[in-house]
């Protein structure tokens, strides 16, 4: 569990290699780059308006519950997008 409270989400500039890792070229065009809260970067998909949370090196899910992060399955957090 990673902590919100611990890492402000911070905005600069855009990693979207974990999202280019996840998905295809076209379902990437969906989402909005929100930013990042300590190693986790922030996409938010721009029709569910629904996060898809990935840890900066592509192998990690998280989904945030309360004021924390938790890991998630890849399944889960593609599921929790497009639901």
């Amino acid at each position: 569990m990673t902590s919100g409270g611990q890492n402000p989400i911070v905005v600069g500039e855009p990693n979207w290699c974990p999202l280019e890792r996840v998905l295809t070229p076209g379902d990437c065009e969906d989402f909005m780059y929100m930013g990042r809260t300590g190693e986790i970067e922030l996409y938010k998909h721009r029709w569910t308006r629904r996060y898809l949370n990935i840890s900066a090196e592509g192998g990690r899910f998280y989904r945030l519950a309360g004021n924390a992060y938790i890991e998630i399955s890849k399944c889960e957090a593609i599921e929790h997008v497009y639901s």
